[in-house]
């Protein structure tokens, strides 16, 4: 039994190689290969990322006597690249697989199902570790000048650490997944957590990202004294890094204190993964009261939008982000109001220039909104509920369109006006920094649905394809760009005939001629494509 659900779980692992989410079919073994192929060339870029972190670090660190401190560095970049990465896995491969009811069900023990559900969690982590761990441990063997015996008890004692690090990080996933777990049944809307989750682990990653070369320098400028007080306050971090040296005895120390931490998760794990797993079921399905409201055709179809758009985390992520970035970069151009005025103060002859281009950014930001671009792909198998109900197609398409504007409109007001007030421009100037954005909104939204009309994908298999993988949405972001820049790239050959102020205006009404030109053929042509997709 327990090899058949190793088996079963080794199965789903690999389904991702297996089978083309964009059409549910079964790869051929080209495609196989080629995808191979690119994720081995990924990871020997990461792997080469974090090489050269060990270069950095190995040196210096092993000349001063504190080899130990290379190895406990990279080991905890390995735990938190690997947890990172596992522990949303986690939660979904432990508590909301869609088939933990089925299993539930037999005569299968529970401590059974468990144990085959952390086999994946621990072989994913594992990957994850192996990407930095690898590579530090090449390094170390290169530059810490050791000899063949050296060389061998090294890498035995960092292979074993290898997979003692990886138990560690499935302990701690395990306990994040659980609380991730925890957290979701208590949650009306998930979608909404793992957007928030996941936008603090995007600030987080920059801020550390922006600290990281800082850091780096004062842990080499002061080894000496990081050593002493990691022995005294983080003695397991120090035995970590000695099993990363070679020393038997710190590894044997490792392996005991890894040991007592899993054996504890895991047996706290056995007696609350059946009620876990249960309790999120019955949370999915507990009777609510719904109170019922009379709309409008038009009012219903931009409901059933916004509940669409906000019950999917990837789509918020991937094609509402702006909505969230607008309003920052307005209050962040506030805070720097005095660095923004002072630098066209030292060019008083490019201020127009200036102007334009800020303009433009505010632009180019609104298009990380591409609410519309994967909007029809997004209908899948459920668009014949749209095409066979009482109302025409353009009355879906128009919903489709409000959306767009109204989730990016407002943000974008926002953004504009902290521009007005940071830089203070002249009257014709924030009017048009105030209006040209807006209908650029409009625009991209129409460019957007114009294009998922034209190419749509409705066979996918996986919501991640239409929004992540569409060819649409590419071109509607880099169309967004490339159209901003192309407006810089004119006024500057045209600056000395036109003022910047004409040139926005001719901006904004060659872009509103185009949006009411998309709108006529989304309204005709695209609603006779929409009823017959």
């Amino acid at each position: 039994m327990l090899k058949a659900l190793f088996k079963k779980q080794l199965l789903e692992i690999n389904l991702w190689l297996i089978q083309d989410k964009k059409s549910g079919k079964q790869r051929s073994k080209s495609g196989i290969a080629v995808l191979i192929a690119v994720y081995i060339l990924l990871f020997f870029f990461l792997g080469g990322v974090f090489f050269g972190v060990g270069k950095i670090l190995c040196k210096p660190l092993v000349s001063t006597g504190a080899g130990w401190l290379y190895f406990a560095l990279m080991g905890l970049i390995s735990i938190l690249l690997a947890v990172f990465g596992t522990v949303f896995n986690t939660y979904a491969t432990l508590f909301t697989a869609k088939d933990n009811e089925l299993l539930l069900s037999m005569p299968i023990p529970p401590s059974y199902i468990l144990a085959v559900r952390l086999f994946g969690v621990w072989f994913w982590g594992m990957i994850y570790e192996m990407i930095v761990f690898i590579p530090a441990t090449i390094v170390y063997c290169t530059e810490a000048s050791l000899d063949t015996g050296g060389v061998f008890k090294a890498v035995f004692c960092d292979i074993v650490l290898l997979l003692l690090l990886s138990v560690f990080v499935l302990s701690l996933s395990c306990i994040l997944g659980w609380v991730v777990a925890k957290i979701s049944t208590k949650m009306k809307n998930k979608s909404f957590g793992t957007v928030i989750a996941s936008l603090v682990f995007i600030g987080v990653y920059y801020f550390c990202y922006s600290k990281a070369y800082s850091v780096l320098q004062s842990i080499l400028a002061n080894a000496q004294a990081i050593e002493k007080k990691v022995r005294g306050f983080a003695f397991p971090l120090y035995c970590m890094g000695r099993a990363g040296e070679g020393n038997i005895l710190s590894l044997l120390v490792t392996a005991l204190i890894i040991t007592a931490i899993f054996a504890a998760v895991y047996f706290v794990m056995t007696r609350t993964f059946l009620k876990m797993a249960v309790s999120q079921r019955s949370a999915a399905i507990r009777q609510k009261k719904i109170s019922m409201k009379m709309r409008s055709p038009e009012g219903a179809f931009l409901f059933k939008e916004l509940k669409r758009f906000t019950s999917s985390a990837v789509y918020m992520l991937n094609c509402g982000l702006g909505t969230i970035l607008l309003p920052a970069a307005g209050i962040f151009i506030l805070i720097k109001s005095g660095t923004v005025t002072g630098f066209i103060g030292k060019f008083p002859q490019y201020s127009d220039l200036i102007y334009l281009v800020l303009c433009g950014s505010v632009c180019v930001m609104t298009t990380m909104n591409d609410i519309t671009a994967p909007s029809v792909s997004l209908e899948g198998k459920n668009l014949w509920l749209a095409q066979v109900l009482p109302v025409s197609p353009w009355k879906v398409l128009a919903a489709k369109l409000k959306l767009h504007f109204m989730l990016t409109v407002i943000p974008t007001v926002f953004c504009s006006v902290c521009l007005i007030i940071a830089v203070q421009p002249g009257l014709l100037f924030s009017v048009m920094i105030l209006i040209l954005p807006v209908i650029f909104v409009l625009l991209n939204a129409c460019f957007g649905l114009f294009l998922n009309l034209k190419m749509p994908n409705l066979k996918w298999t996986d919501e991640t394809v239409p929004v992540k993988q569409s060819f649409g949405v590419l071109i509607t972001l880099f169309a967004g760009w490339g159209f901003t820049i192309l407006m810089e790239i004119l006024y500057y050959a045209v600056h000395l005939l036109v003022s910047a102020e004409l040139f926005l205006i001719l901006c904004a009404l060659f872009m509103t001629a185009l949006s009411l030109i998309l709108i006529r053929w989304i309204k005709y042509n695209g609603s006779k494509i929409f009823a017959e997709l």
